[in-house]
């Protein structure tokens, strides 16, 4: 079996975590007898525009990003994006001639999953799509919209990460199968009394940590031994650095910038709440990660979110945009009032569905059954 992978997001180098848990499913589907081949665009100039990732072979393409992703820029640019389907499209191309896979899976509709869905109509290869988090904002643009539709007509299978993900128009039936996570998480036991509040999203607007930002003054109130870690980077750190100083909090929040994904974990065991402030998200791999580790999650009150936590029982959900709100819940999570059976319960639930080797198993079958359909296709 062999699968080209058409993805938004991969490592850009050695220690990147931009698409990391792609470059996790690759080697997990490699471990299973699966060659893999990752298309994917060159976001940073320094990148290589083909590399060999331990086995994986990585072929990016260009286009003007200015060292930024498209969904990093303040309004959709048309021009790159014209350009990036363009060199997409013909790198996805060139990569079935070289390769000849089986199946092309594209992550993320919106726009490499259309790229997938493009070079498959063209090729006669069957394509698989998986939506993922930022195609959750497809509501809010009438092209994204179009383009959206049309990527989810062209293609042979859906999935999605998240059940919640399902009320997306074109994606009802789409099946349901989650984002993986390192095993290592699941060996972490968390210091119940550590003040220690972790987030490890992107810096960037849709995470909304301004908002954790604005809440820190009032947890410091009533907890004035809580310490809060901001552990990544993005293209709001020095609003938010700004916004610390502001507050007169920069002595208890820790900007950590850029942190290696092997890092987390020694992060994660030194915390004691995990906090998302996303205003949209799909099935966060961050999240999944800090209730594997013990940690309790105080997270946005979105659909995909509900979807993992429940409120009051096994972690907390906040009003989104609401600093006051999740002030409140933190300090809940802080005093323990999440019992520590709880909180293994819900990590011991998750090993049973979050893995990554029964992640990249469910995978193969639904790759398998793809090729049953179309037994006459090859590239």
């Amino acid at each position: 079996m062999r699968v080209l992978m058409v993805t938004t997001s991969y490592p850009d180098h050695p220690g990147s975590q931009r698409g990391i848990f792609i470059r996790e499913l690759c080697l997990g589907l490699g471990d299973r007898g699966v060659e893999v081949m990752v298309l994917t665009p060159r976001v940073l100039a320094a990148s290589p525009l083909l590399e060999d990732d331990h086995g994986i072979v990585v072929r990016r393409f260009r286009y003007p990003s200015g060292d930024r992703q498209l969904n990093q820029m303040d309004s959709i640019p048309v021009f790159a994006m014209a350009v990036y389907m363009t060199s997409g499209f013909i790198g996805a191309i060139g990569a079935i001639r070289a390769f000849r896979p089986d199946v092309i899976h594209g992550n993320w509709i919106v726009p490499t999953g259309l790229i997938a869905s493009l070079a498959g109509f063209v090729t006669g290869l069957p394509v698989i799509n998986t939506a993922r988090g930022m195609d959750t904002r497809v509501r809010h643009n009438r092209l994204v919209r179009i383009l959206f539709t049309l990527a989810v007509r062209l293609s042979d299978r859906l999935t999605v990460v998240s059940d919640a993900m399902r009320s997306i128009p074109g994606l009802t039936d789409a099946e349901v199968i989650s984002s993986g996570i390192d095993p290592v998480f699941f060996d972490i036991q968390p210091n119940p009394s550590s003040k220690a509040v972790l987030f490890s999203r992107s810096l960037e607007p849709v995470y909304d940590a301004a908002t954790l930002i604005r809440s820190v003054p009032l947890v410091l109130e009533k907890a004035a031994d809580a310490q809060f870690t901001i552990a990544g980077s993005g293209t709001q750190d020095e609003r938010l650095r700004s916004l610390a100083h502001d507050l007169g909090i920069e002595d208890r929040v820790t900007f950590l910038g850029h942190v290696p994904h092997r890092e987390i974990p020694s992060l994660a065991s030194r915390s004691r709440v995990f906090v998302s402030t996303a205003l949209a998200d799909g099935t966060s791999v961050a999240l999944l990660e800090a209730m594997a580790a013990g940690l309790v999650p105080v997270v946005t009150d979105i659909e995909a979110n509900r979807a993992l936590v429940t409120h009051g029982h096994d972690g907390y959900l906040f009003r989104p945009g609401d600093e006051r709100d999740l002030a409140v819940y933190i300090l809940k999570a802080l005093s323990g009032e999440i019992s520590a059976p709880m909180l293994l319960q819900k990590k011991e639930s998750l090993k049973e569905r979050v893995s990554w080797s029964i992640v990249a198993d469910r995978y193969v079958r639904s790759y398998n059954r793809l090729t049953e359909r179309h037994p006459g296709r090859d590239g």
